[in-house]
């Protein structure tokens, strides 16, 4: 089963994102999200992961230009220098019958190399959970480094993950997360079971 990872550009495409984030944060999380403020919808770029070969939304990850709202930033103990270029991702999901196969890596991958590089942001968070931050993968293949601070939001107890675009270590952790996601879809690939692709791989 062929998955791509790939920027949204239609409005087919929003509806499959609010699709898996009602069946995912909603049916089985339990969490009503807040509807999104106008005002980030300018900021906000959504990428989409399609299974198989009808191209099923099976995933969704949102990035949102968070720069000037040091509110925000001040609310979660991130300080960034107010000139910053910074960027949250949020609203990570992936549909119950596709996990396990990576996608999450391949959707913050392909975020990485079509947004934030190419945007130049210099730093980028997330909320994740407190428990699992420093065992999970954005902190073990992506650099993300969780913070001691802890937050209570709908989602449960949450720290923030910080990454320094510009660090020396960024860009070896991006070439090793890379080099791993291409030894899993070979290894999927040899026993017919997944392959991932990013956009980048179809050029």
């Amino acid at each position: 089963m062929k998955i791509v990872v790939e920027q949204v550009m239609n409005d087919s495409s929003v509806d499959a994102i609010m699709r898996i984030r009602h069946q995912v944060f909603e049916r089985e999380l339990g969490i009503k999200l807040a509807l999104s403020d106008a005002s980030d919808i300018g900021n906000a770029t959504y990428l989409l992961a399609r299974a198989g070969r009808d191209e099923e939304p099976v995933g969704c990850l949102c990035v949102l230009d968070t720069s000037e709202d040091g509110e925000l930033h001040a609310k979660f103990g991130l300080k960034f220098d107010p000139c910053a270029r910074v960027a949250r991702y949020t609203h990570l999901a992936v549909a119950k019958p596709y996990r396990g196969m990576n996608i999450p890596l391949a959707m913050m991958i392909e975020a990485h190399r079509s947004v934030i590089v190419p945007r130049q942001f210099d730093y980028t968070w997330l909320l994740f959970d407190v428990q699992r931050a420093a065992n999970s993968f954005l902190s073990a293949r992506l650099g993300f480094t969780p913070l001691s601070e802890t937050f209570v939001s709908e989602y449960g107890h949450r720290c923030p993950l910080v990454r320094d675009e510009r660090g020396p270590n960024t860009r070896q952790a991006m070439l090793k997360a890379e080099q791993y996601l291409r030894q899993f879809q070979t290894h999927v690939a040899g026993t017919d079971s997944a392959r991932v692709e990013t956009t980048a791989s179809r050029i």
